[in-house]
Formats: C-alpha cells, structure tokens, sequence
C-alpha cells in the first residue's frame, strides 16, 4: 500500500494480503533493525521501539482521581488493621485533601463519593470501637505507651471534626448500608480487573482493528489532511496523555499487520466520547456567556436612554443572577456559600459591595434558621469592613466605622437571643452540639468571642483616628469626638450583656474598655453625655441612661470587675484609672491611699509604656487635687515629679520634648508618635507648670528667708525657683512679665519684701484660675482666694524670719492690720512657728505681743561661722588630694579622729572613734579634730532639740584642735 509508506513503512514491504504467516512474523523484525524513516510523523513512541503495540486508554481527570481515593481507601483500611494510629491519620487527611479535588462532581453528583462516605463510617466505628477497648484497659491497668495514646487522641479529635460536614450522608449509611455498596465495586474487584486485562486488550484490538479496516481510506484521508497541523499537538499530547497501565500488550492479532500498527498509533488522537461530552460543555457555556454579555449591553443601552447615566449600576444584573439561586437553603447549603463568598476576600478585583450585597441577601435565608446563622453572615461581613483598617499610623476612615458599628449593633440581640436559646433549652440538639465547640465557626462561644473581639477592635480605631488627627481644632476631629457617644453606647450594651451571662472574663475586659471612657471625665461631662444618649433610644432604655450620682462608687465597681479577670495589666490600669477619677473630684486622699497600698510606683516602673504614661497623669493629677485642697506641701511634691527638667510634655505623652543634645533615630520617633494621647484627653501643661511653682513660691521664699538668719539650713526646696530668682537679680533691666513663670517669679520678689498685696496682683491675670478646676469651672475664684490667703501667710512668716532680730516685740494688733488677717490665724502662724522653733519668741501673759529672744547670731558672728566652713571646706579638699596620691582615704591614720562623726557629745578626741560613724557621711563630713560641741553629719546641717542655743555656744567654744579645725554649728 502507498499509505503504508507514508506512515513510516518500509518500502519493501509486501503488499497483498496472501502472505504466509511466516513472512508476517518476520517483517517487523526486519522493520525493527532497519533505520527508521519519517519517524517525526509516525514513530514517537517508545513502545514501538520495544516492539510492542499499546493501546492507548483515554480517561478523564476525575476518574484518575476516583481511583486514588479508592486507593487510599484500601490503604488506609490496611493500616486500621495493624492499629497504626498515625498513618491512619495521614491516610484520613489526604482522602480529605483529595475530595476537595472532586468539588466539581460532589456538585454535580449532589453529594461525595459513597465510597468515601462508607470508608469514614468505618473509621468513626473503627476509633470509637478502639476508644471503648483502650477504656477497658485503662481499667484493667494495661496502658497504652505515650506514643501510640497521642496518635489515637489526635487521630479521634480529627475524625470528630472531619465527619461533622458529612453527618447528614453517615446518618443515611447507618440507616441505609446497602445503599452504599455501588462505589466499593471497583475496589472489591482490583485483582479480577487485573487478571482480566490481557483479555479485555485483547478483545478490545479485535473491534477496533476490524472497524479500521472498513474505514481505512477515510483515516488515511483524513491523516493526510491533518497530519501537518497536529503533528506538534501530538508530539505534546504524548506525554500528559494516559496510557493503560501495564506496558504489554498481546501481539498474538498480527504483529505483522501494518494496517493495525498504524491504527494503534493513530489512537492517540481519536476523539472519545468524553472529550465530544467536555467540547459540547464549553461550547454550551461560550454560548451562555455571549449572551449574558449581550444581555448586559441591552440593560446598559436601556438605562442609558431612560436615566440618561452611564449605567455603573448592576442592580437588574444582580436580580437576574438573584433568580438562578435556589429559594430555600438548608443550614449546611447556607454555610458552605458562605464560605465560599468569603474566599473571595484578599483576591484581585474584589469588590466590596458585591461581596456584602450577597452576603445581605442570604440574611434572609439565615433568619430562618436561626441566630447563630445570622450572627456567622454578620462576622463575615464585619471582618470585611475591617480589611481597610490601614497601617498602624493610619486609622480607618470613620465612614466604614459606622458602616461597622451598624453591623456589630446588630449581633448584639442575635448574640442574646442564641443565650436565651441555650439557657431555656429550646435550641436543638444539632445546635447545642456546635455551641460546645469552640472550633466550630458557628458556634455560640466562638461567635461570642468574635463580637467581643469586634467591639474592642472599634475602640481601638476610634482612639487611633482621634490619636493620629493633626488638625484638632477642625471640624473633622469634632466629628470624630461626637462618634465617641456612639461607641460608648456600644460599651455599655455589651457590659449589661456580660453581667447577664455572668462570664468575668469577658465582662473584666469590657470594663477596663469603659473606665478607659470615663475616667479623665469629670462628672459634669459625663452627666452630659448621659442626658444626650437617650434622645435616640424608646423609653424603657432610657433607664440604663442616667449618670449616678456617685459616680465614684461607679467606678469602684467597675474596677472590681476588672480586678476578677486575674490580669495584671488590666488590674493595674483599672486602679490608676480610679485613682485618677478620685483625684479629679479632689478625693485627694483615697486617690494617693489607693497608689501607696497597691504600690503603684514600683508596679509602674516593670509595666508597659503606656502604663507607666497613666501613672504620671495620675500624679499630676494628684497634684492639682493638693493644690486646690489647699495641701501646697503634697502638690509640689507631685507636680515637682512630673514638671522637673521640663520634660512633662514627654511624660504625659502629649507631645514630643526636643533637646539640642537629644537625637531620635526613626524608629524611636514612631514609638514616641504612636503613644500619643489624643488632643481631647490632655492635661493643661500650662496649669501644671503655675501650680509647681506658685507651690514652690509658697514654701522656697520662707526658707531663703530663714537660711538668712542660719546659715546652717542648707535645705533647698525648688532650684527652678532659684535659679529663676538668681536670673532675675542679675538682669540690669526687668520688665512686665510675659509668661506664667515670669509672673510667679516677680510675685516672689514681692514676696520676699512682705509686699503680699503686689505679689497677689503679679498672679491675678494667670490662666490657672479658669482652668484648675474642670469639674467645677466657677470654683477657680475660690481657689484663688485660698492662694491669697496662703501668700499672706507666708508673707507674715517671711517678714517675722527677716525682720525678728531688729524688734524686741511684735504686736498682734499691727501684725493683723499689716497683713490683712484675722486675729486667730496670726496667733496660730506664729505659735506654730515657736513650736517648730523656727524662731525663738513666746507670748506674754495677754497673748497680744510677741516677745522676742535675741539669741541669733550677731553680724559678726556669722561671719565667723561663715569663714569657719570655707576652712574647713579648703581642709577637707585638701586632705582628699593628699588622701588620692597616698591611697589612704582618711582611714590610714587611725589616731586621727574621723570624719563623719554622728554624736551629740561631739567628743571626738584623738585616737578614738565617736559613735554612730557613718560610712556615707564619711565622703562629705567634715575633717574636724577639736573638742567643740556640736557634732557633724555628712557636711550637711541638722536642727538639735537646743536650738540658736546650743549653735552659738558651740561656736563660741570651740577651737583648734591638733590638725583641722573645729565647727560646732555643723549639728
């Protein structure tokens, strides 16, 4: 034949059919030795080379994956019968990985494989079987090793979670098991299919050689046509196609018959039934896709000519896509399209509003299945809106906030409604079972969590879009701040909740978020908000809506729920936070009681930034509590803290404090950033700074006025105010003050002469009066009349300080009318005065004049005293660069009396040690050696019982002694 040579035949080859059969058995082994020629067109396969014709077996995808899950299947039955718990588990994971390859036949066959639905059956009663026997031998004493126990404990919790998708097919195999026979056939038959293959070949080349030969001329035909356009196709296909598995084939129909070689090499690119069946399909969803594209264009025309838009709408699309899907869902059905619109979540091209306009639209089929369906389709949806939250710096826009908070408002009955249903018993049994399940999605608990997770997560982005707001005198961050009404509602509902269901946990964390609300609050605003809330609310809400009146025992009660979660750093926010309430509606004294017994100032120095940002809010605001309370002591103790070194802006994190010589790297400076207190939340730096140093006025210009008069007082209260002062004493000319520190600096020069009524007028115009008070605004005018009543005060202290050693008696009378206070109050400043022996007066018997004792030092006196401590200042230096080159430092000597010297003999003779020698008072004391009175302390001066008394005596006596010098004074 003249094919024959076209398809790579030799050329000496015979034609006619009337050869022997021996001349046919030896054709193509002669084919086989001879160089092949034209191979490219017909000669591929390596089969062919062997000499051995293979047909070719086309089967689908889907049956080559039925055939490995049936493989598996036989696998993973082999392995429960050795009890090989842990290949069990990874033979039951991939049967699992590989039903999801076949999602496309469960969809069109309704429902998996009822192989695969029979392997599972078995092996749920296979491990509940094994359970039962493990039991019986835990009880016997024979245990399993810790090995096996595990695989068996994994391999049961992931068949009790893999089955449940499938309860509803294992129901039917118990109730039906014949009904699940069909698909295990081919499995029961592997070895009879394999026995039989030869024959089934065999058989198989007979038919298809016979039917080649009638139509031999119409394939050839058809071969020469296309033989150039498939020929690359081919080659390609002959690789991924799949061929039968055994790689023989009988050869006893001919091996010589060229017609049949050349049919089994054309096999590879016959057209089956399948691939007719799969060209139909997409033929047919070609055509339906053209036509839905031409039915859009319609819509859009329609549109166009009756609204006149461009036609961005797709509301007709949708209803018309609306009408494919089924009426009625099923709770499994609802579930499974669920999931699969919210995989489509982080895919290119996602389209927020299709995906929550589907989600909107299974709503209703969720009602009526219950509330934990529609709770799962809120989650899904709310989860979405928090996909555009941005990055740590930017905040979500309050657009979708609101768009969120609708939506979580909306859990909120669902989530009471499905406790209801588990506390009366009405849900059923399929229901209670999933709300146990903390790893089910639609379980009760875990759906729970997710609401609470939501609420904390709107708190959050509230705070960060009020926190990251530059422009905060603008309308956009008084928008902001209105929304914050809005998530305290939010807060409140929750909390009611939680105290219903009585769950600590959760009901701890919702308080902590809502004393975060209200603590910085004072009880005016708040009762403001409170009234505002319920304007939108019907009337038998609008009982939760009244702010108490204690509001501090409110406080207190939210704490105690915080305090009954166990977490540390909950409990330690929660304390500052109603520290911080009770100071601002000065209760100064609960507020520092509650610091000092839970002993936040070490707390505070192991916790968190932010924490420790709290606890100097709460400070400060103690302090402003003191200063109002008239407690100036307490107030610049606290105030001092946090205003010193003018870092309170850093220290309260309402800003960043830039020094010349402070460098921030990147990093750093987005920490700082990112702590920030929204503007709303900050405390007036410039009250704090006036109240420091009003506080440091009061009580630093007394004691200069008393260290004038003892030398000996080296105490230093505020060295701001010092330095302030010093400033100003050099400055050639002063003029008006500027700033609120100017101002409190010349009302101490004032001061410091006893002009109390000019030192009153330097402060008269601060801002301080208007703001100390937030609470009660029009309480700043008293606070300044108690101030002014406290300037007066000390001003008769520093006059009696400066002027006591000029008069002989003062008159109560003239002390009043200079001072412009009452009698008592004059009587009681200047007793106070001789108790604490700041000066040495008494009262005469009509309690009318003040009697001065003039046992200061004289002029002379204190010169003396004064050159006696420059002495022994020089010695003392001197005696510690002998005691650097020598390496003694003061102990090499031990018949010198040494230094630091803590005795109220003072008798520190040569040779012997006084008693309480003080090791840290050794590098300051002085290097006396005499036998004056007195004694010395670390350099630093300490007031005795004897008073001037004892000092001046001390001096007066005392002398040389064999090397250094003797003070007295220095008690």
């Amino acid at each position: 034949m003249a094919g024959n040579k076209f398809w790579g035949g030799d050329s000496s080859s015979s034609d006619s059919d009337s050869d022997s059969d021996s001349e046919e058995e030896e054709k193509p082994v002669a084919a086989a030795a001879a160089p092949r020629k034209m191979a490219r067109w017909a000669e591929a396969s390596s089969s062919e080379d062997e000499g051995v014709a293979q047909r070719r077996v086309v089967r689908s995808h889907t049956d080559k994956k039925n055939e490995q899950m049936l493989e598996g299947i036989k696998v993973m039955k082999n392995h429960m019968k050795i009890d090989d718990y842990a290949s069990t588990i990874t033979d039951y994971e991939s049967l699992l990985r590989m039903l999801e390859k076949l999602r496309l036949q469960m969809e069109q066959d309704g429902g998996p494989p009822k192989a695969f639905i029979k392997a599972i059956g078995s092996l749920e009663d296979y491990v509940e079987k094994q359970h039962e026997e493990i039991q019986e031998k835990k009880q016997k004493g024979i245990k399993l090793p810790d090995n096996k126990n595990k695989a068996f404990n994994t391999l049961r919790a992931k068949v009790k979670k893999g089955n449940k998708p499938f309860a509803d097919d294992l129901a039917q195999l118990h109730a039906d098991p014949d009904a699940f026979q069909s698909d295990e056939e081919p499995e029961a038959s592997d070895s009879a299919s394999e026995a039989s293959a030869e024959g089934e070949r065999s058989s198989s080349s007979d038919s298809s050689s016979s039917s080649s030969s009638s139509d031999s001329s119409s394939s050839d035909s058809d071969s020469d046509s296309d033989s150039s356009s498939d020929t690359g196709s081919a080659s390609s296909d002959s690789d991924s196609d799949s061929f039968d598995s055994s790689g023989k084939s009988d050869t006893s129909d001919g091996d010589g018959d060229e017609d049949l070689v050349r049919e089994r090499k054309m096999l590879r690119w016959l057209i089956t039934p399948e691939k007719l069946a799969e060209r139909e399909r997409k033929a047919e969803l070609a055509k339906a896709k053209e036509a839905e594209n031409k039915a859009k264009e319609k819509e859009k025309r329609d549109r166009k000519k009756e609204k006149g838009e461009d036609g961005r709408s797709t509301a007709t699309g949708r209803e018309r896509k609306g009408k494919d899907e089924p009426e009625e869902y099923t709770s499994k059905e609802l579930t499974n399209k669920v999931t699969e619109i919210t995989q489509q979540r982080g895919r290119k091209a996602f389209d927020r509003k299709a995906y929550m306009d589907k989600l909107q639209k299974l709503l209703v089929h969720a009602a009526k299945h219950g509330p934990l369906e529609q709770l799962y389709i809120y989650a899904s949806m709310v989860s979405a809106d928090f996909d555009n939250t941005g990055s740590a710096f930017a905040a979500m826009k309050i657009e979708m906030w609101n768009e969120a908070l609708t939506k979580v408002n909306k859990m909120l009955p669902l989530l009471v409604e499905s406790h209801n249903n588990i506390k009366n018993g009405t849900a059923d049994e399929k229901s209670a079972e999933q709300n146990t399940d903390v790893e089910d999605p639609k379980s009760h608990t875990r759906l729970q969590e997710l609401y609470l997770a939501y609420v904390e997560k709107l708190d959050d982005e509230l705070y960060k879009a009020l926190q990251f707001n530059s422009d905060v005198y603008g309308s956009e961050y008084h928008e902001i701040l209105a929304n914050s009404s809005k998530c305290l509602v939010l807060l409140n509902r929750t909390l009611r909740f939680y105290e219903t269901v009585g769950q600590p946990q959760p009901l701890g964390e919702v308080a902590s978020r809502l004393m975060e609300q209200l603590y910085y609050k004072p009880d005016s605003l708040n009762a403001r908000v409170y009234e505002a809330v319920p304007h939108t609310m019907s009337d038998e809400k609008k009982e939760d809506w009244i702010w108490p009146d204690d509001s501090k025992a409110y406080m207190g009660k939210l704490c105690h729920y915080v305090w009954a979660t166990g977490d540390q750093r909950l409990r330690r926010r929660a304390c500052l936070c109603q520290a911080y309430h009770l100071a601002l509606h000065d209760c100064f004294q609960p507020a520092r009681d509650l610091l000092h017994l839970g002993n936040f100032q070490e707390q505070a120095a192991e916790s968190d930034v932010h924490t420790q940002i709290l606890y100097n809010r709460v400070i400060a605001q103690i302090g402003l509590s003191a200063f109002r309370l008239g407690k100036i002591t307490e107030a610049h103790n606290c105030l001092m803290d946090v205003c010193q070194y003018n870092k309170g802006r850093e220290l309260l994190a309402q800003g960043l404090s830039y020094a010349k010589n402070m460098e921030r790297s990147a990093e750093q400076e987005k920490a700082e950033r990112q702590r920030q207190l929204p503007y709303h939340m900050h405390i007036n730096l410039e009250v704090l700074e006036s109240a420091q140093h009003i506080c440091a006025m009061l009580l630093e210009v007394p004691n200069m006025a008393m260290q004038a008069i003892d030398p000996s007082n080296k105490r230093i209260i505020s060295k701001v105010l010092r330095r302030a002062l010093e400033t100003y004493d050099k400055q050639q000319y002063t003029g008006p003050p500027e700033t609120a520190k100017d101002s409190v600096v010349a009302a101490a020069k004032d001061l410091q002469r006893g002009d109390w009524a000019k030192a009153c007028a330097q402060l008269e115009g601060l801002q301080l009066w208007h703001h100390i008070d937030t609470n009660h605004p029009e309480n700043g005018e008293k606070v300044k009349a108690m101030i002014t009543e406290k300037m007066k005060v000390e001003a008769l202290r520093t006059y009696l300080f400066s002027y006591a050693s000029i008069y002989d008696a003062f008159h109560l009378d003239q002390l009043v009318e200079m001072f412009n206070l009452d009698g008592r109050q004059v009587h009681s400043t200047i007793s106070k005065m001789m108790i604490k022996e700041e000066i040495t007066a008494f009262w005469d018997e009509s309690s009318k004049y003040v009697l001065v004792q003039h046992v200061e030092p004289t002029p002379l006196q204190r010169l003396a005293i004064t050159l006696a401590e420059r002495a022994v200042q020089a010695v003392e230096n001197n005696e510690r660069l002998v005691d650097l080159k020598t390496g003694g430092f003061a102990f090499k000597d031990a018949g010198r009396s040494q230094p630091g010297l803590n005795t109220d003999s003072g008798k520190g003779g040569k040779g012997r040690m006084g008693k309480g020698f003080d090791m840290k008072a050794d590098q300051k004391g002085a290097k006396g050696k005499g036998r004056g009175k007195g004694s010395s302390f670390g350099g630093q001066p300490v007031r005795r019982a004897g008073g001037w008394e004892n000092a001046r005596a001390g001096a007066l006596r005392g002398g040389t002694g064999q090397r250094g010098w003797s003070t007295g004074i220095r008690a």
